[in-house]
């Protein structure tokens, strides 16, 4: 694909060039540190909805520089984790070193959360609105040449596009129960969910196809592998046999793109229409900090049947 120009901002000029074959493009040019306005934002809006995935190279950001810009985007979720948020509740700390500086072992719980972000997800998924971007910073990234530690994106519009015409009518009604707690029933020596993170985040059911009205009612799906494997209305091997299978189905080559991480990337992506993972990497042995902060939704997941999608003629 060829390198695409985009307009100027008022005060600094970039480029655009896609990444890969089915989503993400690199902006460069762009200094996030200094004053953005509202133009800049828009257009960047834009480039995330036509490219799923942007990475904005060669930034310097202390915590509350990220926060500033990350609030351009829209209001900020707190995250409902009690202890492993950095300065503020809007920064979640991606790491396997804690906030002092130490290197954690792999049997530390802050360590083993990692582990459950390796699989295919979408950020907040078990909330009823979930998340509309995340930004995530690089401050400590993989060697030149050390195995793993990317970040791999994939498309759920080209996902679902792929999908037999028999596969788009079978899941059409279904729905899939998100559930924050998930994560305990995969590693079950974390510890368990806190009072506080029970009323904070509790189970919803979301549908399996997810129609953007502000898309002109493109269609993508919407599961998640780290909250949970379970269809609602259907035989509970029955439902996590078909969710299996589409999570096999996302992961094809085809729909994904793998991010080689440079210090100072800042990767935002849209949550709506794709899914992410850490790939793994050798924990013991390398150290990997990012900083990540998340940009609420406004709706919740309007399916098929949405009254909504009804509505506008979907």
């Amino acid at each position: 694909m060829s390198q695409v120009l985009e307009r100027p901002s008022p005060t600094q000029q970039y480029t655009i060039s896609p990444l890969g074959a089915a989503l993400g493009a690199e902006v460069v040019g762009l200094d996030l540190a200094q004053p953005v306005g509202a133009e800049l934002i828009q257009l960047m809006k834009q480039a995330l909805n036509q490219y799923g995935v942007l990475c904005f190279r060669k930034q310097n950001l202390t915590e509350q520089q990220q926060i500033a810009f990350s609030r351009l985007w829209g209001p900020l979720e707190d995250f409902p984790e009690e202890n492993k948020t950095v300065a503020a509740p809007t920064v979640y700390n991606v790491a396997n070193v804690s906030a002092e500086g130490e290197h954690l072992p792999d049997t530390d719980h802050r360590v083993i959360f990692q582990k459950v972000n390796a699989l295919w997800h979408t950020d907040s998924s078990y909330r009823y609105v979930p998340a509309y971007a995340s930004l995530l910073y690089g401050i400590e990234v993989m060697p030149a040449g050390a195995e793993g530690g990317r970040t791999g994106f994939s498309s759920m519009v080209a996902a679902y596009e792929a999908l037999s015409p028999e596969m788009k009518a079978r899941i059409e009604p279904l729905h899939m129960v998100h559930s924050y707690e998930h994560g305990r029933r995969v590693y079950g020596s974390l510890p368990p969910l806190s009072n506080f993170e029970k009323n904070a985040v509790p189970p919803v059911s979301q549908p399996l196809v997810r129609v953007h009205l502000d898309s002109g009612g493109r269609r993508s799906l919407y599961i998640t592998a780290n909250a949970g494997n379970e269809i609602s209305g259907m035989p509970l091997e029955e439902g996590q046999a078909l969710h299996a299978q589409l999570v096999d189905h996302i992961a094809r080559p085809e729909f994904c793109y793998f991010h080689t991480w440079e210090k100072g990337d800042l990767v935002v992506w849209d949550n709506r229409t794709t899914l992410h993972k850490a790939e793994h990497y050798d924990m013991a042995r390398y150290r990997r900090v990012f900083r990540r902060t998340t940009v609420a939704g406004k709706d919740p997941v309007f399916g098929p049947f949405s009254q909504a999608v009804k509505a506008a003629g979907y």
